[in-house]
Protein backbone atom coordinates (compact mmCIF):
# COMPACT_ATOMS: atom_id res chain seq x y z
CA UNK A 1 0.00 0.00 0.00
CA UNK A 2 1.21 3.48 -0.90
CA UNK A 3 0.03 6.48 1.08
CA UNK A 4 0.22 9.76 -0.79
CA UNK A 5 0.80 13.17 0.77
CA UNK A 6 -1.64 15.52 -0.93
CA UNK A 7 -2.50 19.22 -0.71
CA UNK A 8 -5.49 21.22 -1.83
CA UNK A 9 -6.24 24.95 -1.69
CA UNK A 10 -9.50 25.94 -0.05
CA UNK A 11 -10.27 29.66 0.09
CA UNK A 12 -6.56 30.50 -0.19
CA UNK A 13 -5.53 28.10 2.59
CA UNK A 14 -3.30 25.10 1.90
CA UNK A 15 -4.88 21.96 3.31
CA UNK A 16 -2.99 18.70 3.83
CA UNK A 17 -4.35 15.17 3.68
CA UNK A 18 -3.12 11.62 3.27
CA UNK A 19 -4.66 9.32 0.71
CA UNK A 20 -4.50 5.55 0.29
CA UNK A 21 -5.87 4.77 -3.15
CA UNK A 22 -7.63 1.62 -4.26
CA UNK A 23 -8.19 0.90 -7.96
CA UNK A 24 -11.16 -1.36 -7.17
CA UNK A 25 -12.57 0.85 -4.46
CA UNK A 26 -15.80 0.02 -2.66
CA UNK A 27 -16.06 3.67 -1.68
CA UNK A 28 -14.25 6.42 0.19
CA UNK A 29 -13.67 6.63 3.94
CA UNK A 30 -12.68 10.01 5.38
CA UNK A 31 -10.97 9.96 8.78
CA UNK A 32 -10.98 13.07 10.99
CA UNK A 33 -8.45 13.32 13.83
CA UNK A 34 -8.84 14.34 17.46
CA UNK A 35 -7.51 17.64 18.80
CA UNK A 36 -4.13 16.27 19.93
CA UNK A 37 -3.62 14.17 16.81
CA UNK A 38 -3.07 14.50 13.07
CA UNK A 39 -3.44 12.46 9.89
CA UNK A 40 -0.28 10.44 10.50
CA UNK A 41 -1.72 8.90 13.67
CA UNK A 42 -4.21 7.01 11.51
CA UNK A 43 -1.21 5.64 9.60
CA UNK A 44 0.88 4.81 12.67
CA UNK A 45 -2.01 2.93 14.26
CA UNK A 46 -2.31 0.73 11.16
CA UNK A 47 -5.97 1.70 10.69
CA UNK A 48 -5.53 3.22 7.22
CA UNK A 49 -3.72 0.10 6.06
CA UNK A 50 -6.45 -2.21 7.34
CA UNK A 51 -9.28 -0.18 5.80
CA UNK A 52 -7.45 0.13 2.48
CA UNK A 53 -6.79 -3.61 2.39
CA UNK A 54 -10.54 -4.17 2.77
CA UNK A 55 -11.09 -2.43 -0.56
CA UNK A 56 -11.64 1.20 0.34
CA UNK A 57 -10.01 4.44 -0.68
CA UNK A 58 -9.03 6.11 2.59
CA UNK A 59 -8.41 9.80 3.23
CA UNK A 60 -6.99 11.09 6.52
CA UNK A 61 -7.73 14.81 6.49
CA UNK A 62 -5.91 17.39 8.59
CA UNK A 63 -8.36 20.06 9.67
CA UNK A 64 -7.50 23.76 9.23
CA UNK A 65 -4.92 24.87 11.77
CA UNK A 66 -3.82 21.33 12.58
CA UNK A 67 -0.86 19.32 11.35
CA UNK A 68 0.34 20.71 8.02
CA UNK A 69 -2.96 22.42 7.16
CA UNK A 70 -3.12 26.20 7.25
CA UNK A 71 -5.79 27.91 9.30
CA UNK A 72 -9.05 28.87 7.63
CA UNK A 73 -11.91 31.08 8.78
CA UNK A 74 -14.70 28.65 7.99
CA UNK A 75 -16.86 26.41 10.15
CA UNK A 76 -15.31 22.96 10.19
CA UNK A 77 -18.38 21.20 8.79
CA UNK A 78 -18.53 23.72 5.93
CA UNK A 79 -14.82 23.23 5.32
CA UNK A 80 -15.36 19.46 5.07
CA UNK A 81 -18.16 20.03 2.59
CA UNK A 82 -15.93 22.25 0.47
CA UNK A 83 -13.16 19.63 0.63
CA UNK A 84 -15.31 16.75 -0.65
CA UNK A 85 -16.88 18.93 -3.35
CA UNK A 86 -13.45 19.92 -4.65
CA UNK A 87 -12.37 16.28 -4.70
CA UNK A 88 -15.59 15.32 -6.54
CA UNK A 89 -16.62 12.91 -3.77
CA UNK A 90 -20.39 12.65 -3.99
CA UNK A 91 -20.92 10.24 -1.07
CA UNK A 92 -18.58 8.82 1.54
CA UNK A 93 -18.16 7.14 4.91
CA UNK A 94 -17.23 9.67 7.62
CA UNK A 95 -15.31 8.77 10.79
CA UNK A 96 -14.80 11.43 13.47
CA UNK A 97 -13.15 11.09 16.88
CA UNK A 98 -13.32 13.36 19.94
CA UNK A 99 -13.69 17.00 18.79
CA UNK A 100 -14.05 15.71 15.23
CA UNK A 101 -16.96 13.65 16.45
CA UNK A 102 -18.79 16.90 17.08
CA UNK A 103 -17.73 18.18 13.65
CA UNK A 104 -19.14 14.98 12.17
CA UNK A 105 -22.43 15.48 14.00
CA UNK A 106 -22.67 19.01 12.60
CA UNK A 107 -21.85 17.74 9.11
CA UNK A 108 -24.50 15.03 9.36
CA UNK A 109 -27.10 17.59 10.41
CA UNK A 110 -26.21 19.99 7.58
CA UNK A 111 -25.02 17.75 4.73
CA UNK A 112 -26.33 14.34 5.74
CA UNK A 113 -27.38 13.30 2.25
CA UNK A 114 -23.69 13.03 1.32
CA UNK A 115 -23.03 10.35 3.93
CA UNK A 116 -23.04 6.64 3.19
CA UNK A 117 -22.39 6.01 6.89
CA UNK A 118 -21.34 8.01 9.94
CA UNK A 119 -19.03 6.80 12.71
CA UNK A 120 -18.75 8.85 15.91
CA UNK A 121 -15.99 7.96 18.39
CA UNK A 122 -15.97 9.37 21.95
CA UNK A 123 -17.32 12.72 20.77
CA UNK A 124 -17.23 15.81 22.95
CA UNK A 125 -20.25 18.10 23.53
CA UNK A 126 -22.88 15.54 22.56
CA UNK A 127 -25.19 16.94 25.23
CA UNK A 128 -25.42 20.23 23.29
CA UNK A 129 -27.45 18.63 20.50
CA UNK A 130 -30.25 16.74 22.25
CA UNK A 131 -33.36 16.51 20.09
CA UNK A 132 -31.45 17.73 17.02
CA UNK A 133 -29.80 14.31 16.84
CA UNK A 134 -33.12 12.85 15.74
CA UNK A 135 -32.60 14.69 12.45
CA UNK A 136 -29.55 12.56 11.61
CA UNK A 137 -30.65 10.00 9.05
CA UNK A 138 -27.29 8.51 8.15
CA UNK A 139 -26.64 4.97 9.33
CA UNK A 140 -24.45 5.57 12.36
CA UNK A 141 -21.88 3.58 14.30
CA UNK A 142 -21.15 4.87 17.80
CA UNK A 143 -17.84 3.71 19.32
CA UNK A 144 -16.97 4.51 22.93
CA UNK A 145 -14.50 3.70 25.64
CA UNK A 146 -16.57 3.14 28.76
CA UNK A 147 -13.79 4.59 30.95
CA UNK A 148 -13.58 7.84 28.97
CA UNK A 149 -12.91 10.72 31.37
CA UNK A 150 -13.17 13.41 28.68
CA UNK A 151 -16.40 12.51 26.88
CA UNK A 152 -18.49 10.55 29.41
CA UNK A 153 -20.10 7.26 28.43
CA UNK A 154 -23.55 8.78 28.94
CA UNK A 155 -22.90 10.70 25.70
CA UNK A 156 -22.90 7.37 23.86
CA UNK A 157 -26.35 6.69 25.30
CA UNK A 158 -27.62 10.08 24.17
CA UNK A 159 -26.46 9.35 20.62
CA UNK A 160 -27.89 5.82 20.64
CA UNK A 161 -31.25 6.95 21.99
CA UNK A 162 -31.68 9.79 19.49
CA UNK A 163 -30.07 8.71 16.21
CA UNK A 164 -32.60 6.42 14.59
CA UNK A 165 -30.32 4.16 12.54
CA UNK A 166 -27.54 3.75 15.10
CA UNK A 167 -25.44 0.92 16.54
CA UNK A 168 -23.28 1.18 19.67
CA UNK A 169 -19.99 -0.65 20.22
CA UNK A 170 -18.35 -0.28 23.62
CA UNK A 171 -14.78 -0.91 24.73
CA UNK A 172 -15.49 -1.75 28.37
CA UNK A 173 -11.97 -1.31 29.71
CA UNK A 174 -10.69 1.57 27.57
CA UNK A 175 -10.99 5.35 27.59
CA UNK A 176 -10.99 8.31 25.22
CA UNK A 177 -8.52 6.87 22.68
CA UNK A 178 -10.08 3.40 22.51
CA UNK A 179 -9.78 3.27 18.72
CA UNK A 180 -6.02 3.78 18.85
CA UNK A 181 -5.59 1.54 21.90
CA UNK A 182 -7.22 -1.39 20.07
CA UNK A 183 -6.86 -0.48 16.37
CA UNK A 184 -7.38 -4.02 15.08
CA UNK A 185 -10.67 -4.46 16.92
CA UNK A 186 -11.79 -0.96 15.94
CA UNK A 187 -10.99 -1.59 12.27
CA UNK A 188 -12.84 -4.90 12.31
CA UNK A 189 -15.92 -3.33 13.93
CA UNK A 190 -15.88 -0.44 11.47
CA UNK A 191 -15.51 -2.72 8.43
CA UNK A 192 -18.28 -5.03 9.58
CA UNK A 193 -20.56 -2.03 10.04
CA UNK A 194 -19.73 -0.35 6.71
CA UNK A 195 -20.00 -3.54 4.68
CA UNK A 196 -23.50 -4.14 6.02
CA UNK A 197 -24.75 -1.27 3.86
Amino acid sequence: MTIYDEYIDIKNSRIHYLKAKNDNSDGTIILLHGKKYNAYDWVNSGIIDRLNNEGFEVIALELPGYGLSEDLNLEKEDFLHEFVVQLNIEAFHLVGASFSGEISIKFALKYGTMLKTLTIIDSINVDKYGELLKNIRAKTLIVWGKKDDIAPYEFAGILKDNIINSTLFTFDNLGHTCYFDEPEIFSDVLMKFIKTF
